[in-house]
């Protein structure tokens, strides 16, 4: 008879997980993920008197020029007087208002053209009882300047109303 068959078979041991290897895949993967959040900060100065919506949304601001409407008035961080909200919801108020704004914003709005991201943020503050139709209003004028990203500043912590 053939020998093989009479002899037993060894028994294989089963195999055994390697924990290092995967200790250290872990490890890589966890640091990677540390260092590659960015924290970002940016303080706003509220105008006083205004209270912002909240909001659920966890994005923050970024440094950029704020526009806040407040009592018909609309004031723009880079100038030091505010403007008069009727201004926006004429179209001869929308031209006066855009010759007198591009002069101050021009510089900025090249200088983010030029960089190698190609939004334009604008930090917009409006009162919550303020009506859509004059934050809309505001709101064309400066995209018409050549602000493509307006970013709408809330008061975090508010949930959705039924």
């Amino acid at each position: 008879m053939n020998q093989d068959f009479l002899q037993k078979k060894e028994k294989k041991e089963p195999l055994e997980l390697q924990l290092t290897a995967m200790i250290d895949v872990f490890s890589m993967i966890v640091i990677f993920l540390i260092f590659g959040t960015v924290f970002g900060a940016a303080d706003m100065v509220i105008p006083p008197g205004i209270e912002i919506p909240k909001s659920i949304s966890k994005e923050g601001i970024e440094s950029a020029p704020r526009v806040a409407i407040l009592k018909n008035e609309v004031t723009i961080s880079l100038l030091n007087e505010p403007m008069p909200l009727s201004l926006f919801r004429s179209a001869a108020g929308k031209d006066t208002i855009k010759a007198k704004l591009k002069n101050v914003l021009a510089p900025y709005v090249d200088k983010k053209k030029d960089s190698k991201s190609s939004v334009i943020p604008l930090n917009f503050l409006a009162d919550q009882d303020a009506p859509y139709a004059e934050v809309f209003d505001v709101i064309v004028v400066f995209r018409e300047l050549g602000f493509n990203s307006i970013l709408f500043v809330a008061n975090g912590g508010g949930g959705v109303k039924k």
